[in-house]
């Protein structure tokens, strides 16, 4: 019994944290879902409809109509039963129902008689109220009535996981604006500076070339972060376009390893490539490279000087597979859920000082995706290295053995 009670309690704790993530309460009218409740009575020919979500201790209307009424207490609110119910919650004569006889809505002076309500259930399972419709004398309700207050509850919970998707949309934007401020902020004030040093100096071959080469680093450090960013928000606004065609999976990634291995070379390190076999599928050459070249770089960036990077191209259960492995500071399994979300930038820190916008990651698994494949990482620990896998569907039909 009092694991049950645990649980129950566990339960409920859990739908109040989903119900404040989507800040709903205590919001001011909206006229979306006026519409909804003004539906609901007409169609379902009652004089009162509500949208209301459970707190802790109080029912909050969010919508109502035939109402004043903005909140009630939670104990004798019928809202409580029915958001523990999976389908619609009916009450056709209350004063004879014994789940309702004691209630006060019922045998008080409002006189609450048929009551019927649809939870709100939003992702992850969690009922954050209900749509419900209210009469004062006893009535039946019909298939289709049920059917009709069911719609009109699904076009209520699209209404509220769009918003959420749009404070999320907007969150994300405020966060991509926050970086590229923070992360541009240093170049763009020193550039200047090296500009007025080079016209000091300007009888100094030797130095003017110094300075020129950190402005050009530093100009190459901002053009890959707006690249970066500029991939990100096509990515967020679903703009990943590809030009498909017949694509030498191993042509490419020797090409991107060739070039890989002129940064590797300044850090003493050495890469195998293994890429014995032309491997075909369908993709976009531009975004392969990407993909290639995000992991490559990756590998080179985060390990240490002296050591090696293994990249293979090969077939394995049908599909393409590209990995890449290397030597460096590797992840542990609570990291492992981070890698590949946006913006995120784990304890390991790039070994030569170089930039990271904590977007290469999450644009390569979104360009994965696109191409209908798939990508994973394994690492036996930190400072254990790391392999990332990534496999796409094969062009069958060109398939070499």
């Amino acid at each position: 019994m009092k694991s049950d009670n645990e649980k129950q309690d566990r339960d409920e704790k859990q739908r109040i944290n989903a119900l404040r993530k989507y800040q709903i309460l205590d919001t001011p009218p909206d006229g979306s879902f006026d519409r909804i409740t003004q539906l609901a009575a007409s169609l379902l020919n009652v004089p009162i409809a509500i949208v209301t979500l459970v707190d802790t201790d109080r029912i909050w209307f969010k919508s109502k109509y035939g109402i004043d009424v903005n909140q009630i207490d939670r104990d004798p609110g019928l809202c409580s039963s029915a958001i523990l119910a999976d389908d619609v919650y009916v009450v056709e004569d209350a004063g004879r129902d014994p789940r309702t006889l004691a209630n006060p809505l019922v045998a008080g002076e409002f006189g609450l008689q048929f009551y019927a309500a649809v939870p709100i259930k939003v992702r992850g399972n969690y009922n954050l109220g209900t749509l419900c419709v209210i009469d004062k004398n006893p009535r039946e309700i019909s298939e289709s009535e049920k059917l009709i207050l069911k719609n009109l509850t699904d076009i209520l919970v699209d209404q509220i996981e769009l918003r959420l998707e749009a404070r999320k949309a907007v969150s994300r934007q405020n966060e991509l604006l926050n970086i590229a401020a923070h992360d541009m902020k240093a170049p763009l004030t020193i550039i200047p500076l090296w500009g007025e040093l080079i016209k000091k100096e300007k009888n100094n071959p030797e130095k003017i070339n110094e300075m020129c080469s950190k402005i050009q680093k530093a100009s190459s450090k901002m053009f890959r972060l707006v690249d970066e960013l500029l991939e990100s928000a096509r990515i967020e606004s679903s703009e990943v376009q590809l030009n498909l065609e017949k694509i030498n999976l191993t042509e490419n990634i020797a090409a991107v390893v060739s070039s890989c291995k002129i940064i590797a070379s300044k850090k003493d390190q050495t890469i195998h490539y293994n890429g014995k076999k032309d491997v075909y599928l369908y993709g976009d050459e531009e975004k392969l490279i990407v993909i290639a070249d995000n992991l490559i770089s990756n590998a080179i960036k985060y390990s240490h000087h002296g050591t090696s990077i293994w990249v293979t191209v090969k077939i394995k259960d049908n599909k393409a597979v590209l990995e890449v492995k290397d030597q460096g500071q590797g992840f542990n399994p609570e990291e492992k859920k981070l890698l590949f979300q946006r913006f995120v930038r784990l304890n390991n820190q790039p070994t030569d000082g170089e930039d990271s916008a904590g977007l290469g990651l999450s644009i390569v698994k979104n360009l994965v995706e696109a191409h209908h494949g798939s990508i994973s990482a394994e690492s036996e620990g930190k400072n254990k290295g790391a392999t990332f896998i990534v496999e796409f569907p094969l062009l069958k039909k060109l398939l070499i053995n």
